[in-house]
């Protein structure tokens, strides 16, 4: 269809977290997401909608500055959801819907 929906990325790299650090990890999900959307070439400006998991809320600010510094001037619609626990004990997860047509 024309829609690239990438499922949730973590702070991984393999099959281990990037760190115990929140900002490592959101920037290790960044990347990880970037190199899905590469991957399948579409650009970083075709991402319409993200989800985001924070297991503290706490991290809301670093993340907020981290995701504009990401996303430049391309604004996707964004929910930001505070959740008890994240696969593999990791404080953040991304998911995207980008539109492809």
């Amino acid at each position: 269809g024309d829609w690239l929906i990438v499922s949730g990325q973590t702070g991984r790299v393999g099959e281990q977290l990037i760190s115990d650090r929140f900002d490592e990890q959101f920037r290790q999900c960044l990347t990880n997401l970037q190199g899905i959307l590469e991957a399948e070439s579409v650009p970083l400006s075709a991402v319409a909608k993200v989800n985001i998991y924070l297991r503290k809320m706490d991290d809301r600010e670093a993340m907020n500055e981290l995701y504009t510094a990401f996303f430049g001037d391309h604004r996707p619609a964004r929910t930001t959801i505070g959740v008890a626990e994240l696969s593999r004990g990791a404080l953040v997860e991304i998911e995207a819907w980008a539109y492809t047509a």
